[in-house]
């Protein structure tokens, strides 16, 4: 892709991304959320000034959980989806590999290189998902190659036709039934599989995802927190509260005109004695002090700024009010419990987790986000609107920041392949020259298979020996096929399994003989 387009990242735009990638967890993914958050932004912005109406309504980035464990970074052209995956300091192009195993591919990948200053990004092109299963891969990523990339002329004839949507799979009530486990991190990958394949196309259980996650937050949070609510009031409270010491100023320093000119009032009738004063007061033409309002100060973009760089950088310690709280309370036990518990949560760092999302409001952060990205016209764009990504001319793409190199792979340019097989089986079918036959056909099977499926496998074999228990009842069937001894490598131990399995369906052990209960037997696999 030549001619690049590169676009200028101003202070609210990264402010916006740090805003939304602050409600991660832990310090480490919330530095890199941020990139991932800034390059999605970054690439809506690119998209809309080239006149593709992106949206945002069905993203599940915006979930915090949910693009930890998926690395779904989504937005949506129609009913394109496209991910966008962001380069900062990597030099290879990187598309994580549970997008395969879980099958939420999108339809394109959009890739996004930010500079090393976090000031400009660059456009690097569009990549057709269908072609990552084919590229080479370790345990984690695929590695596309820059021959794949094509640009944002290429991607606009792709998507003239609109595609239908996907069809929901599975039910309502089910899905529903996997958040807590999932919240829980006790759901196994089958079953997460069909959580999000089901979110990512249903809105009214997405929305449901959302309240059930917030609500385990808030009381996780009052857990390590007992005094929250307390210290975090509504603004009606506050502003109650701030009344009440107006009008108890007001009456200490006009103390000598309230007695000179007392009223005679029910002493337990108070409120009526305030009316009185104040009213005196404001005959006299006496002007209250002013007073700041506390959410005034709150509200301020400052102040949010520094509560968000103190999530993305500071542990949270343990209140003092608490420990004096407790103190107070002659219970030496409980009190020395409470102090182990403390000196656990802050040697491990929980606390920062749970402490995360205490002072923001995600509700509102989201939608504050939205505003400055998904609410603004073209129009606005172009006119390099504060806030917003800038188009640089493309005579300024001879930037150093931006440099794409084709993944260095450290895995050999041939296969692993079949040196030796061998079977291990009891003496009493040894005996037998009808099963011996047998096991020597199905080895030479097992072999010649084999060896083809190593050739889409590029992964090096750890261990040079395998072994494989199999269990064959009676009938022929195969009870069970398990690995005794790794290769080292999912990809091959993968492989070897699939195709014994394959093997011993068709190729039964003779019908007569004497083999009247199940059986063991073992393959030795010899790799190069």
């Amino acid at each position: 892709m030549q001619n690049l387009d590169i676009i200028e990242i101003g202070e609210e735009q990264a402010y916006n991304a740090k805003l939304l990638a602050s409600k991660m967890t832990t310090p480490q993914i919330r530095k890199r959320s941020m990139i991932d958050m800034l390059g999605i932004s970054c690439a809506i912005n690119y998209l809309h000034a080239k006149r593709f109406r992106i949206d945002t309504q069905r993203s599940v980035y915006k979930i915090p959980l949910l693009f930890e464990e998926f690395k779904i970074s989504d937005i949506y052209y129609g009913n394109y989806r496209i991910d966008v995956i962001t380069l900062f300091k990597e030099k290879t192009i990187k598309i994580p590999k549970i997008h395969v195993e879980m099958d939420i591919l999108p339809n394109f990948y959009f890739i996004v290189q930010i500079g090393g200053k976090i000031k400009e990004a660059k456009m690097i092109g569009f990549i057709d998902a269908k072609k990552i299963p084919r590229c080479s891969h370790d345990s984690k990523f695929y590695y596309p190659t820059l021959d794949m990339l094509f640009d944002i002329e290429k991607f606009a004839s792709l998507t003239k036709q609109s595609v239908p949507s996907k069809t929901l799979l599975g039910k309502h009530v089910d899905c529903m039934g996997l958040f807590l486990k999932f919240i829980d991190n006790d759901l196994s990958s089958v079953y997460k599989r069909q959580l999000i394949q089901h979110l990512m196309n249903c809105d009214s259980c997405r929305a449901r995802f959302i309240d059930t996650m917030e609500f385990e937050r808030l009381a996780g949070n009052i857990k390590f927190y007992p005094d929250l609510m307390r210290r975090y009031e509504t603004r009606n409270d506050i502003e109650d509260v701030s009344s009440i010491e107006l009008d108890k100023s007001f009456r200490n320093e006009n103390l000598e005109d309230s007695i000179n000119n007392a009223v005679i009032v029910n002493s337990s009738n108070q409120e009526n004695q305030d009316f009185i004063d104040i009213e005196q007061n404001q005959n006299r033409n006496i002007t209250p002090p002013k007073t700041v309002q506390m959410f005034d100060i709150v509200d301020t973009k400052q102040n949010k700024k520094g509560v968000i760089d103190t999530i993305f950088n500071e542990i949270p310690k343990i209140e003092l009010p608490q420990i004096k709280t407790i103190s107070a309370i002659k219970y030496r036990r409980l009190i020395l419990i409470f102090a182990v518990i403390v000196l656990i949560l802050t040697s491990f760092a929980l606390i920062s987790v749970k402490g995360t999302s205490e002072i923001l409001d995600e509700n509102e952060q989201i939608e504050e986000f939205e505003e400055n990205v998904d609410d603004y016209s073209v129009q606005d764009y172009n006119e390099n609107t504060d806030g917003y990504a800038k188009l640089i001319p493309k005579d300024s793409s001879n930037i150093e920041d931006f440099t794409i190199k084709q993944p260095i792979s450290t895995k050999p340019t041939y296969s692993p392949s079949i040196t030796n097989i061998s079977w291990e089986a009891p003496e009493s079918l040894v005996k037998k020259p009808n099963y011996t036959k047998f096991l020597q056909l199905t080895g030479k099977n097992v072999k010649l298979n084999l060896q083809n499926d190593l050739l889409l496998v590029n992964d090096i074999p750890i261990n040079k020996t395998v072994k494989i228990d199999i269990n064959i009842a009676s009938n022929g069937n195969v009870n069970s096929i398990k690995m005794v001894s790794s290769s080292g490598s999912e990809a091959i131990d993968n492989s070897i399994k699939k195709v014994i399995n394959d093997t011993l369906t068709y190729m039964k052990p003779p019908s007569h003989g004497i083999m009247v209960k199940p059986v063991y037997v073992t393959l030795t696999i010899e790799l190069n």
